[in-house]
């Protein structure tokens, strides 16, 4: 088994931006500019949608997605990630910006760079302060796990005890096990990616990794909304990437995948929490490194360009 591939890193990430005394000065700008964009449409008589309306964020042109829970909705060309602005006023109990990562972002420019970049662009308006909302850390592993049952998960809290499975009467495609704010994913990647606009970014990933794309890929991955992270402290993006390790290696622990060859039938049947743990699973939780992961490191200037697209005024 030591020969099986696995790509440890974090699959999903939800942050808050803390804004300072200048957010309301961004807020007000936002609106201005998305006022002038459905002015142009108006004035034209031409319908439109949200996706036609932009702004234009330091060097970056954000088009909009609409607007839920309070947050005015935005994402990058490219689709690396998605951010929301609110009225500083309404919803005090949230943090007035919100981002989600998305996997173009995550697996191409990788977190690190993003962040920074986000960072960069809205350095007048947000403190240092990064609170996290969740995290989902994962395992890519060249394994075929469509073997497993959820009867062999065995589970040390009885809120984690909530397993569906998906699959027919041979294989399993995916396994959840728990519910928010903690639970398992076990599902196949390969199936997965073929319905998935990710295809190309994830098996380019794959490949530049190692792994065989004929042979089958399963994700391990549990996903950590803040009632959980808090349990154990972590409040912060830097609190995450510092104990992410920990954090991996007490959910294997949590939910553990039963060796059933490890004890008899009836002790399987009776009192399956004394077999052994699937050793792959002890292997998977004992190798668990961000450290490449988080490295994957591009400078600004590049991003930048990257993302940079033509408006209608440069068009001109």
């Amino acid at each position: 088994m030591n020969n099986v591939k696995k790509i440890y890193g974090i699959d999903t990430l939800y942050f808050f931006f803390e804004t300072n005394e200048n957010y309301d000065d961004l807020f007000l700008e936002i609106l201005d500019q998305l006022e002038d964009i459905k002015g142009k449409f108006l004035k034209k008589d031409i319908e439109f949608e949200n996706k036609d309306l932009y702004i234009n964020l330091k060097d970056m042109q954000l088009n909009f997605l609409g607007k839920q829970e309070g947050f005015y909705w935005f994402k990058d060309s490219n689709d690396f990630f998605r951010i929301g602005f609110k009225d500083k006023y309404k919803n005090r109990g949230l943090n007035d910006i919100r981002v989600q990562l998305q996997g173009n972002g995550i697996y191409t420019f990788g977190i690190s760079s993003i962040i920074e970049l986000l960072k960069d662009s809205l350095k007048e308006f947000i403190s240092d302060y990064i609170p996290i909302t969740r995290a989902d850390l994962n395992c890519f592993i060249q394994y075929d796990f469509s073997f497993v049952k959820k009867d062999m998960f065995s589970t040390r809290k009885r809120k984690y005890s909530t397993i569906n499975e998906i699959g027919d009467a041979n294989t399993t495609q995916t396994l959840y096990v728990g519910k928010e704010p903690f639970k398992l994913r076990l599902y196949n990647k390969s199936l997965e990616l073929k319905k998935s606009k990710k295809f190309e970014i994830m098996n380019e990933y794959f490949l530049n990794n190692g792994f065989d794309l004929e042979q089958t890929i399963f994700n391990i991955e549990f996903q950590m909304n803040r009632g959980h992270l808090k349990q154990y402290n972590i409040n912060t993006i830097d609190d995450l990437f510092a104990n992410a390790k920990n954090l991996f290696q007490i959910a294997m622990d949590d939910i553990r995948l039963l060796d059933i060859d490890s004890v008899s039938n009836e002790r399987l049947i009776n009192n399956k929490y004394q077999a052994e743990t699937h050793p792959l699973w002890e292997e998977i939780k004992s190798e668990y490194d961000l450290k490449d992961f988080l490295q994957i490191d591009f400078p600004l200037e590049r991003l930048k360009r990257k993302i940079s697209v033509y408006d209608e005024n440069k068009f001109e």
